[in-house]
Formats: C-alpha cells, structure tokens, sequence
C-alpha cells in the first residue's frame, strides 16, 4: 500500500489571527453588569442566594465574587439563575429553571 497522501510538509508556518480591538468585551463583564443592575447592594451574596449546585446547596459568597474578579469562569447555574431572575422580573411564569439532575 502506498502513502495516503504524496505531498511532502515543508514545515510550520504561522497564522496570522486579528486581535480584537479594546472596545471588546467579554460576557463575563455583560453578567457582572446585569447582575448589579438586578441586585444594586449585596450582588455577590443575593446571587449566591439563588445558585442551586447539583448537590442541592449554594455556592459561598466567595465564589460568585471570583465570577466578578474574572478568576472563575461563570457557572451554568450562576447564568441560569440571573436569566431566570430576569424572566421573574418581567413576569414570564411559563418559564422555569430547575436544578440539574445528577
């Protein structure tokens, strides 16, 4: 059998990839901004508050503050738990979060 293909590599080449411009942002500043915006005083410990974990329990307060620092990245409960207080605010009760099954 021969080679799968008969061309020869002539070695790595570079790609060359636009970096983004400063006006960037991230999601994770646009759910920090939310967040505040729902919950002006005590953001971190009111969301903390409304995180179900797997386990059925919340996380610490420390955690969603490290969400803020941009050291973690954001749960799918932590962002489920911030559009759910967003459909709550605007009175769509068709929709429910739930807690995952493990």
């Amino acid at each position: 059998m021969g080679a799968a293909s008969r061309e020869f590599r002539t070695g790595t080449t570079e790609i060359d990839r636009p970096v983004g411009p400063d006006t960037d942002q991230s999601v994770a500043d646009v759910l920090e901004d939310i967040a505040k915006t729902l919950w002006p005083k005590h953001t971190a410990a009111n969301l903390a508050a409304r995180i179900i974990l797997p386990n059925g329990k919340h996380p610490d307060t420390r955690t969603v503050e490290r969400y803020f620092e941009g050291s973690r990245e954001w749960s799918g409960d932590a962002i489920a738990a911030i559009v759910s207080e967003i459909l709550k605010r605007h009175q769509m009760r068709n929709v429910r979060v739930t807690a995952r099954k493990t």
